[in-house]
């Protein structure tokens, strides 16, 4: 157990340092970039370079999402042999991980969850809605409701679905965006209780935000006016905010899960000390001084014991 909590406390500490160093060198250089850009003085060449900017940023970002230590994935989920994200030839990144998990032993029969997966540290909230109000999302948002299940969906039907445990689905109907808009619209069942949030990629908000710094629209012309690049550009601006607060969050779970695997050997390490002294007293011991008490215990014990057999068969009649 402690050489398992030695290389966990090796791996967190791995994460946390990319952790760190994704937000100060990624999601605040790009929120300054943003806030450079949607000034007037920034001319058109200004954005361009802007642009650039963000996407060497976002490579960087995929090499910290991509960390790996002895060949383990620190952001994949349970099972840390997956590739957390990978990108396809037209920049599209996507997530392979799972939203579960690690569950490493602390002590005998009782295991803790180690890390952060790729779910909550890369996705945001971008939109959310309670029962009977109507959720907007974007394709390739992932859509969670309260209970954390996911609801796929189908734009070829317009179906959001969700499997349950017994291999039906529950489905929403869902309206499609019309151009030039991009959003889909569902409304969230009537029942209390129920709350649907929309997860967004914060490499397709670093995406949606070169678009609109290059003036490119949903199918990558270039037909964007002034106007839509500053709205574009100012929409990137506030999600990031969006995205900065929700690696921050992640961060700090991160941080209180190394305590408790920083506490746990810090008592498995007192154990095992304890266990070395108790192990070394009895080793130095004189083996015959301990043969010789013993089994002058046993007669004391077999002594006490008979005198207690004999008072228990005592009564007023034979006393």
């Amino acid at each position: 157990i402690k050489d398992q909590l030695e290389k966990t406390k090796a791996l967190n500490s791995s994460a946390d340092s990319a952790l760190a160093e994704a937000k100060e060198n990624v999601f605040e250089f790009v929120k300054s970039e943003l806030i450079k850009a949607n000034t007037d003085t920034t001319s058109e060449e200004g954005l361009i370079a802007i642009a650039q900017n963000i996407e060497g940023v976002k490579q960087n970002l995929l090499d910290l999402a991509n960390t790996q230590v002895e060949g383990q994935y620190l952001f994949s989920g349970s099972d840390s042999s997956v590739k957390a994200f990978t990108m396809d030839a037209n920049g599209k990144v996507t997530y392979n991980g799972n939203d579960s998990l690690r569950k490493i032993a602390v002590d005998e029969g009782s295991y803790r969850e180690s890390g952060v997966n790729g779910l909550e540290l890369f996705y945001y909230t971008a939109n959310s809605a309670s029962k009977g109000e109507t959720l907007t999302f974007e394709d390739g948002d992932r859509i969670l409701d309260q209970e954390g299940n996911e609801w796929t969906l189908d734009t070829a039907t317009n179906i959001l679905s969700k499997k349950n445990w017994n291999g039906s689905f529950d489905t929403l109907t869902v309206t499609p965006p019309t151009a030039p808009a991009t959003e889909y619209s569902v409304t969230v069942p009537n029942t209390d209780g129920t709350r649907f949030e929309a997860k967004r990629s914060v490499f397709d908000l670093l995406d949606d935000a070169v678009s609109s710094l290059k003036g490119l629209d949903s199918s990558g012309n270039a037909t964007l006016t002034y106007e839509q690049r500053r709205a574009g550009i100012s929409s990137a601006q506030d999600e990031i905010d969006k995205a900065n607060n929700n690696v921050s969050i992640a961060h700090a779970d991160l941080g209180a899960r190394n305590k408790t695997f920083n506490n746990s050997l810090d008592i498995i390490e007192s154990k095992i000390s304890q266990y070395n002294k108790t192990y070394t007293e009895i080793g130095s011991s004189n083996l015959t001084e301990v043969g010789i008490k013993l089994k002058s215990l046993e007669l004391m014990f077999s002594a006490l014991y008979s005198t207690i057999s004999q008072t228990n068969q005592l009564s007023l009649v034979n006393y």
